[in-house]
């Protein structure tokens, strides 16, 4: 498997790139928008909090939305041929941990251990609390991918066939609905979701909230995962 994950990468970054597109623009938007409002300081610290908001921005993108459909034509080669459409979602999901995942991690882990008076405890603290909507997002993605892939098509071709309704809404909606999601789980002033409340949270170790918090992120990327796989079992991938 590794090293179809290794030729998955190694895709992403032949041009057009198309998944890399997606990720720079959103890095750019992230930056933009962080100097325009700047976030509300974190209780658990900055770095917790920046590395969640690029985390969670970055993935806010149809490269993790459509991983089933920007590259539909590999992956219709890769159904007929008899690979399991869980295979091919593990794989592009790795390369996209690998492409945005580990360099979010790593930066978390050295801005902590750098910057806190306790990096020896905080660091993990600080990288399961980023991984988390890191897994989220990726589950999340695969469900989505499975309801609503889209192939890549030229602005022009779009423009040409914008009134085939049928063809037309679905690309509108899987363009904003990232971003949608993303206001969801993480408005836009930078303020988070306290997953565990605010009472609990404080109440428990940082260690056990960090435990918790990257379990519900990996059971989060299960259903997400599991239920994309149930959909595309039942009515086959649908390319809109």
């Amino acid at each position: 498997m590794w090293r179809q994950v290794a030729g998955e990468v190694r895709w992403s970054f032949t041009p057009p790139a198309l998944w890399l597109e997606g990720v720079g623009a959103n890095v750019l938007l992230s930056g933009l928008f962080l100097l325009i409002s700047p976030l509300t300081l974190h209780k658990h610290g900055w770095v917790v909090l920046v590395g969640i908001y690029f985390a969670t921005f970055v993935l806010a993108d149809v490269t993790t939305t459509n991983v089933l459909g920007v590259d539909a034509d590999r992956t219709r080669l890769s159904l007929a041929t008899g690979v399991p459409v869980q295979r091919i979602l593990i794989i592009k999901n790795l390369a996209l941990l690998i492409i945005v995942g580990l360099p979010t991690l790593l930066a978390t882990a050295v801005l902590t251990a750098t910057t806190s008076t306790h990096p020896m405890q905080r660091t993990g603290i600080s990288v399961t609390d980023v991984a988390l909507p890191i897994l989220a997002w990726l589950g999340v993605g695969n469900l989505v991918s499975a309801l609503l892939a889209v192939p890549p098509r030229a602005l022009g071709q779009r423009w040409a066939a914008r009134r085939d309704l049928p063809s037309t809404v679905p690309w509108l909606l899987h363009l904003v609905l990232p971003y949608g999601l993303y206001y969801f789980v993480a408005p836009i002033d930078g303020e988070q979701r306290a997953i565990l409340g605010h009472h609990l949270g404080r109440s428990m170790s940082g260690a056990a909230r960090g435990a918790i918090h990257l379990g519900i992120g990996v059971t989060v990327w299960a259903a997400g995962t599991a239920l994309a796989v149930a959909v595309v079992r039942r009515r086959g991938l649908r390319m809109w």
